[in-house]
């Protein structure tokens, strides 16, 4: 199974969550520091459980619990049911 990570950004309310979904390589550089506007920074790892490429849908689940996160449609086109994935995410006040 292929290993991705993920982030994208999406309001709820006041708050927001990041999230980006991207493959990882062998020795990938540290991600650059979230700006300091963002809080509760951390890392979940999941499995795919669904896909909708075509209107930018994944299902996730974690030993956190199940996530549906929602990505530009183009960033979704490679990812297969099964594959394992790392989720960052953080809180935007």
């Amino acid at each position: 199974m292929k290993t991705w990570r993920g982030c994208i950004g999406f309001g709820v309310g006041a708050a927001g969550c990041l999230l980006l979904l991207s493959p990882v390589v062998a020795q990938t550089p540290a991600p650059a520091p979230m700006s300091s506007s963002m809080v509760g920074q951390h890392t979940m790892e999941g499995e795919v459980t669904k896909v909708d490429a075509k209107k930018g849908w994944i299902d996730i689940k974690s030993p956190e619990g199940r996530m549906k996160l929602h990505f530009p449609p183009s960033a979704l086109q490679s990812v297969k049911v099964g594959d394992r994935v790392s989720v960052e995410m953080a809180l935007k006040r």
